[in-house]
Parts: structure tokens; sequence; C-alpha cells
């Protein structure tokens, strides 16, 4: 029986959606409160890393013809709402704990702002080729975490690009202090702290950004 012109059309269609579900209106919204809820009420990390605040987190993802721009890769703009979701996932991991005892008991959620995020793009991601984000807490001063986040090939660990992001935690308007919010959650020890301050050098680049505010155009 032969397919109508409608019919094809159709199917056609449908598969090119099916293929690029991932830039459905609302998408990611629904993968962003899919990864906060599942880090925040059902994940259980695995023993060996539970008290860890360095540990190390893998999402893995495809890039959709939808997100490729004009030379057939991975559009620039893209790698930041997966990294949206990859950071969601280690920083609720990591602060679960405080997250869920600020709530019991003010009432609120912690707020885990991005302050900034520079990336640096090293190789081109093709269509539809299977990439992971690692992503783990590099270090930290007083107000600002940084994590350290890498595009890469889940086999060969073939380096796409890395990202360097520095977060606040907000409780209401109120800034909490790093190291004290790695102590309510039972991660802090002095070891931490030093190994926490030693990353930071990595960092300063991130943070001098500020001063181009000054910069006029």
């Amino acid at each position: 029986m032969a397919w109508s012109v409608s019919t094809i059309f159709t199917a056609v269609t449908a598969v090119f959606w099916l293929l690029n579900a991932k830039n459905f209106p609302f998408a990611w919204h629904i993968r962003f409160y899919k990864s906060l809820t599942y880090f925040l009420y059902i994940h259980k990390p695995r023993p060996e890393v539970a008290g860890d605040v360095f540990r190390k987190s893998i999402y893995t993802n495809r890039s959709p013809a939808m997100e490729c721009d004009l030379n057939g890769h991975k559009s620039n703009s893209t790698y930041f709402s997966d990294l949206d979701i990859a950071r969601t996932d280690l920083m609720v991991e990591v602060f679960r704990k405080l997250l869920l005892d600020v709530k019991k008991n003010d009432g609120i959620w912690l707020y885990i702002p991005v302050g900034a995020v520079a990336t640096v793009f090293k190789r081109e991601i093709k269509p539809y080729i299977k990439y992971q984000i690692s992503s783990r807490v590099l270090g930290w001063n007083d107000k600002w975490l940084f994590v350290l986040s890498r595009f890469e090939d889940p086999k060969t660990k073939k380096l796409y690009a890395f990202s360097l992001t520095k977060y606040v935690l907000k409780k209401g308007r109120i800034t909490v202090p790093i190291p004290e919010a790695l102590k309510a959650s039972d991660l802090w020890s002095e070891e931490v702290e030093r190994k926490g301050r030693e990353g930071l050098k990595y960092a300063q680049g991130l943070l001098d950004l500020d001063m181009l505010e000054e910069v006029e155009i």
C-alpha cells in the first residue's frame, strides 16, 4: 500500500522531532527539575565518595541537529545549557544535606546561583556523538566556590572543551561562607580546606575578570 504525501511528511516530521527532543520547548526545564528532584530526594551517593567534596560527577548526552551551527557541529552557545544540568547534578549531590536542612529549619531553599562561567573550546562535537561532562569542585575562597567541568569523549577521554564556573551560596539575601557550608554538610576538615584553597590558584583568572567592569567600551 503506497503512502500518501501527507503520511510521509508526518512520519518524517515525527522522526525529526524525536531526534531533536532535547530542544523541545520547555525540554531544558524538564531536564533541570528532573535532575534536581532525583539528586535531592532519590539518589544516594556511593559510600566511598559520600563525604568527599571533590567527588566527580558525570553527565552524558548527545548534540542533536537543532543544536548544531552552520559549520555542522555543536553550537558554542549550547554548551552552557548542558553545563546547567551537569553542574546541578554535582552541586545538589554535594550540598544535599545542607539544602534539606535549610528547608527544614528555615522554611526556605538555599539558593546556589552562578556568578560567572568561562569556557575554552578545544575541538568540535559532531551531531549525535555521545559526550560526557565530568565536573568536580576545584576550590574556593570565603565567598565563591569554583567548579571545573570537562566535555570529553566517554571512551578516549578526548577533550572537546572545559569550563570554570563560580558559585555563591545564598540563604535569602545572606551569603553563606563556603567553609561554613561545607561544615554544615559534614564535608569540612583542615585538609579539605587546605586542598580547596590550593585549587583557588587555578581560578584566579576568573576572579580577575571582575576588573573588566570598570573598562568602558
